[in-house]
């Protein structure tokens, strides 16, 4: 049971590729912008933050090629898609932040054991000041872009956006500094501290996509879509294990185990298989694809089966086997730790 795959979605498409567009040239805007700035005032941060912008072309042009290359529908060599692609720019959009707060940081060192020469701090202000706001409504599409279409790499150069933004609001705070008060020394300094920011940035977003790539368990979504199949519980459902989640760009792939009675023919199955699907999903804002594999049920399974009319039941209902968590996370239909001594 599948849901519309985003590359399917000619609006989807269209607008993540305007988004990406959009990043890579505002990308160089920004790098044309701040280099000017630095050479016209000789700052240690400014220079600092136009490094980091370079990195945003060469993240930005990742960005654009990841979001490319996802939309590709399923082939024979890749059935799950081509998805996982986008965990990859994220974790080389990371990684490029991480390089980049080690530049930053290694300048602004070497800049206060110099002293800083600053001059024209008004023009240069205004300059980054424009800068900004540009930036600031760039993260801000790309992150709601990201989010509203399922695209981790929309919402990770966002991010990384964000990043940029933050760095280039402390320059302009140190420069102000600078020109209210003098001391020249306070624009290295302020360019070590946005350097030991960004580190953090970075450091998640390569973070977030070793989780996406070692398919890390996601625990938030996981109590999510086994409320959901509780929720939607009917008859017949007796019990369920073996949930398994994972992502592939802004697919999400989920397989399950269901037991069911063992006499069920493959038309009930069919529409088990598709009310569940949509129960799954329907906390999920996400297109995805499900496989359930259903359990003939066993004389065992009549103390937690709750269906009423059943031709075959041995015994009455003793305990629900309700949908939790760790019930329904188990590898198979043995009762997981304190229930264990409930089963006949």
């Amino acid at each position: 049971m599948g849901t519309q795959h985003p590359a399917q979605n000619p609006q989807f498409r269209k607008v993540q590729l305007v988004a990406g567009s959009l990043s890579l040239i505002v990308a160089f805007v920004m790098v044309g912008g701040k280099l000017f700035t630095w050479r016209l005032t000789g700052s240690t941060a400014v220079l600092s933050d136009g490094l980091e912008s370079i990195v945003n072309i060469v993240a930005s042009a990742m960005l654009l090629y990841s979001i490319i290359l996802a939309m590709k529908p399923v082939d024979r060599n890749h059935p799950y898609g081509h998805g996982k692609i986008e965990f990859l720019s994220a974790g080389f959009e990371g990684a490029m932040i991480l390089v980049a707060a080690v530049v930053i940081v290694v300048q602004a060192i070497r800049e206060m054991i110099k002293g800083p020469e600053l001059e024209g701090l008004d023009t240069g202000v205004v300059i980054l000041v424009g800068l900004t706001l540009l930036n600031a409504a760039l993260a801000f599409f790309l992150i709601q872009t990201g989010r509203r279409t399922n695209s981790v790499a929309l919402v990770a150069d966002g991010r990384h956006v964000f990043a940029d933004v933050w760095t280039t609001a402390g320059v302009i705070v140190g420069l102000v500094g600078v020109h209210w008060t003098g001391w020249q020394m306070l624009d290295p300094i302020m360019a070590l501290a946005v350097g030991l920011h960004i580190l953090r940035s970075g450091w998640s977003l390569v973070r977030q996509a070793v989780g996406g790539l070692m398919d890390e368990a996601d625990e938030e979504r996981l109590l999510q879509v086994t409320q959901a199949l509780q929720t939607a519980r009917r008859p017949g459902w007796i019990d369920a294990h073996r949930l398994r989640l994972f992502r592939a760009g802004s697919m999400l792939h989920a397989d399950l185990h269901l037991i069911v009675p063992r006499y069920w023919d493959a038309d009930k199955l069919h529409e088990v298989d598709r009310e569940a699907s949509e129960a799954i999903f329907s906390q999920a804002e996400t297109a995805g694809d499900v496989i359930i594999h259903f359990d003939p049920c066993r004389p065992r399974h009549c103390s937690r089966c709750n269906l009423e009319d059943c031709a075959i039941r041995r015994e009455p209902q003793t305990w629900p086997a309700h949908f939790e968590r760790d019930r329904i996370l188990r590898y198979d239909d043995t009762p997981p730790g304190s229930l264990a001594a409930a089963e006949p």
